[in-house]
């Protein structure tokens, strides 16, 4: 992207703040995992990993670490259209699961949008040590509950909740995305 995607602004706000404003009504606490302290002034606890260059399972270390509650919600910055019925959705999947990892319509595992129990962690620093970088190997380790997208297609906004922000086309898309969803809530004719 060039610059730090978080910050890219969507309907006149940080794409982070989006991600933020979807996770308040879920959560008794909301921290952030990055490594520049900049975002500090959001106005919640900020945590750096621990090493670099290791990947999504060095997020998941990091949050579990830094956890105070047995059960986590980690969910990435380049998600804007996620929202707390999602979360509510995956909070209400009840079973002695260490992960419960949605997967998106195209059939990819959303990592950086599930719950983790901190009891992973033991898993989670082993296969960092002995050099795995995919979190798949995490899910081949633990209780995990996938979650199939036909489970979740019938929330609403279920068709963007998983579109990342990665590349300057992912942006352009998620302006057109907020731009004609404005529209629609403005004036539903």
């Amino acid at each position: 992207m060039g610059k730090d995607k978080a910050w890219l602004q969507l309907a006149g706000r940080p794409m982070i703040e989006h991600v933020i404003a979807a996770l308040q009504p879920v959560t008794t606490s909301v921290a952030i995992i990055a490594n520049d302290p900049e975002y500090a002034r959001l106005g919640f606890p900020v945590f750096a990993d621990s090493q670099m260059g290791i990947g999504p399972l060095e997020a998941i270390r990091t949050t579990l670490r830094n956890s105070n509650s047995p059960r986590t919600l980690l969910v990435g910055c380049d998600l804007p259209f996620v929202s707390p019925e999602l979360f509510k959705f995956l909070l209400s999947i009840c079973g002695d699961y260490d992960a419960v990892v949605p997967i998106s319509a195209d059939q990819e595992l959303e990592p950086l949008c599930a719950i983790y129990c901190t009891r992973a962690l033991v898993v989670v620093d082993e296969l960092i040590a002995s050099g795995e970088r995919k979190v798949s190997s995490l899910f081949d380790r633990v209780p995990t509950r996938l979650v199939r997208f036909g489970e979740l297609q019938h929330l609403a906004g279920s068709e963007i909740f998983f579109e990342n922000v990665n590349t300057p086309e992912d942006y352009a898309r998620a302006i057109a995305t907020i731009n004609r969803n404005l529209r629609t809530w403005e004036d539903p004719t």
